[in-house]
């Protein structure tokens, strides 16, 4: 992979012990070039069992660079929602994954994923994203 930075989606993090992603994410990580956002963050803290393993993840996460989510991926993130709609896949993207996106775009950063809806977001936007393994080696 490039030199390029990627914003981790929650997708290719939860997936990060498999041993089609771990090679991947653990270079990235040692080279610097993985970024997370607050939506991010929601997720993994949404997905957490215990008040312990959220305070876990919140510290994990620190160890990434961190986009900022102005008040403008809001607008974007609607926009591309909108365009969906138009498309008729509207109710396939999460709201999750338009902020991520939106937030990528605005700083410039791939999204890493292993999540099909950003492949619709790509046809939409033109934005770059990049699958952490092929689709279907790390279910």
């Amino acid at each position: 992979m490039s030199r390029e930075r990627y914003l981790l989606d929650t997708s290719a993090l939860a997936r990060w012990p498999k041993p089609t992603v771990a090679p991947v994410l653990d270079e990235l990580s040692d080279r610097g070039l993985l970024a997370v956002c607050g939506a991010v963050e929601v997720e993994v803290i949404h997905s957490a069992r215990t008040a312990k393993d959220a305070q876990r993840a919140r510290w994990l996460l620190r160890g990434f660079d961190w986009l900022a989510m102005p008040d403008d991926i809001w607008d974007r993130a609607i926009d591309v929602q909108v365009q969906a709609l138009h498309k008729g896949n509207h109710r396939a993207l999460s709201m999750a994954d338009l902020l991520i996106a939106a937030t990528a775009e605005r700083h410039g950063v791939t999204v890493l994923h292993y999540d099909g809806d950003y492949d619709m977001i790509t046809a939409i936007t033109g934005q770059p994203t990049t699958w952490v393994a092929p689709a279907g080696t790390a279910d």
